[in-house]
């Protein structure tokens, strides 16, 4: 059994944050400009001020959907500035600005992203590497196979629970030394939409015009597929300005830049394998660009999966993008044939769950949906200053609060026992992560983006799950929760952790 720590509430001062404090400052400010306009007569002054400091104080307390109302502020404001500009709306395809064969036409925060192809040492196998630009990251995907965990008894289970965690250690340790800085896990359910007698068919067939294929042809297209198909990936990012010696010693190229992390990517993936993970070797870039174009145009599916054993599988790496796209409303994300919504999972499960406690989200779901949990892993250091940080603070909290006689609550008593938790794990060894949990659902129809949302809530809710719907940042959190890129945590700074 493994119990969540909950969300921290902790703020700068007695649980409130600094945005609060300042909003509360103000609005006192405000009060006192009211009073002493209206000891002087100015009525009008006067009530506006009030109305001033009452509005500040509202924003200060109060809370819409789980966020306070003064962390809704700069992502209203952001969200109207993208559509005063026009930059809610993208055109891909034959509007792109940029065709070339190393760039993607990609929307919003991964339209700095182009292609590096790294070649294995066998001079065949070849790995796509989108790098980007601005960010000056590399990040790469490995196909995973998943085995039933649920039928394993109780010895299985725990070891393969053990291998993970060891796995967690090796890449928040060995590989972050070697530039790795975050990885994610990607697990999409799709509709199964090429049955095998089809797909056979159609690559083994030689002649397609006699009455024996077209009736064979009828016979497999009506067997329809009666399962979804559940796609697996880690993705791993990795940072340039760590690897710029070996690329620098290498002459600076691309082929160097794909040399050294090919050798990163292969221990990577024996690391995963020897945690009793079965892999399917990393993306190609023609594979990797076929992931990213099911994900943006669903219709694409079938006519990509049934080239998969062909010399041709996948697609260009230029036509990864979306034709187009735009932000619909405040919570709805259109993308060529379909629309998706993307739910962040504010609040794991706050009593103690067993290894398969996510197990409904994938099984008992019928929607095509992705599920995604990025990770970065916090340096050795910076995780016990933060640790360090979070108790002192927590001490003099509590200190303050006898001194006022105010009231301790359980959920921080909670939050307290989960600090002394990570910092007997970090004791022990283990490595210290922030991570984050999305889902994004995908339909044809809104109606259907509908149900398949309040489908996907509640099995989430059943879970134990706190899951609100990313409003005003649906074009973000669909490259965060849809696409294997291992995006969606803020950068560290300072000692936070």
């Amino acid at each position: 059994m493994f119990q969540f720590p909950p969300r921290t509430t902790r703020g700068v001062l007695l649980g409130f944050a600094l945005s609060q404090i300042g909003m509360v400052v103000a609005g006192v400010i405000s009060a006192i400009i009211a009073l002493n306009l209206l000891a002087a007569g100015r009525v009008v002054g006067a009530l506006t001020f009030f109305a001033v400091a009452i509005a500040l104080n509202l924003l200060a307390f109060l809370r819409f959907k789980g966020r306070r109302l003064t962390e809704w502020l700069p992502i209203v404001v952001a969200a109207l500035v993208q559509r005063g500009t026009g930059q809610s709306e993208y055109r891909g395809g034959p509007w792109a600005p940029d065709a070339s064969r190393e760039h993607m036409d990609l929307p919003g925060p991964a339209a700095g992203y182009r292609w590096v192809a790294a070649t294995a040492p066998d001079g065949l196998t070849k790995v796509g590497l989108l790098v980007h630009r601005g960010e000056r990251t590399v990040t790469a995907a490995l196909t995973c196979y998943g085995e039933n965990l649920i039928l394993a008894d109780r010895d299985v289970q725990t070891r393969r629970l053990t291998d993970w965690a060891q796995l967690l250690n090796i890449l928040g340790t060995d590989f972050t030394d070697a530039g790795l800085v975050r990885w994610a896990v990607t697990a999409r359910a799709v509709p199964d939409t090429g049955n095998r007698a089809q797909r056979f068919l159609a690559d083994r067939a030689v002649e397609t015009s006699s009455p024996a294929y077209r009736s064979l042809s009828e016979l497999t297209a009506a067997a329809a597929p009666a399962a979804q198909r559940h796609d697996v990936h880690l993705s791993v990012v990795f940072d340039l300005s760590r690897l710029s010696s070996e690329v620098r010693d290498g002459g600076g190229t691309d082929e160097a830049l794909a040399g050294a992390v090919y050798e990163r990517l292969a221990g990577i993936e024996s690391a995963v394998a020897e945690a009793g993970v079965v892999t399917g070797g990393w993306l190609s870039p023609r594979t990797f660009a076929a992931l990213l174009r099911t994900q943006f145009d669903p219709d694409d599916q079938e006519t990509i999966d049934l080239r998969t054993n062909t010399a041709e599988a996948g697609v260009s790496p230029r036509l990864a993008g979306p034709v187009a796209a735009r932000t619909v409303g405040w919570t709805t994300y259109e993308h060529d044939s379909a629309f998706s919504r993307t739910l962040w999972v504010a609040q794991m499960p706050r009593q103690p769950v067993d290894a398969t406690w996510l197990t409904p989200l994938y099984m008992r779901t019928t929607c095509r949906r992705t599920v995604t949990l990025v990770a970065q892993p916090v340096p050795s250091g910076l995780a016990e200053l933060a640790t360090r940080r979070d108790k002192v603070a927590r001490a003099g909290d509590e200190v303050t609060k006898r001194k006022l006689r105010l009231v301790r609550t359980a959920r921080e008593d909670a939050e307290s026992r989960a600090v002394e938790q990570i910092d007997r794990e970090q004791a022990a060894g283990h490595v210290r992560y922030r991570y984050a949990l999305m889902v994004a659902v995908t339909a044809r129809t809104l109606e259907g983006l509908d149900q398949d949302v309040h489908q996907v809530k509640r099995v989430l809710s059943r879970a134990g799950c706190e899951a609100v719907v990313l409003a005003g940042e649906q074009d973000q959190a669909f490259a965060a929760a849809a696409l294997p890129l291992a995006r969606g945590l803020k950068p560290m700074r300072g000692w936070s952790a």
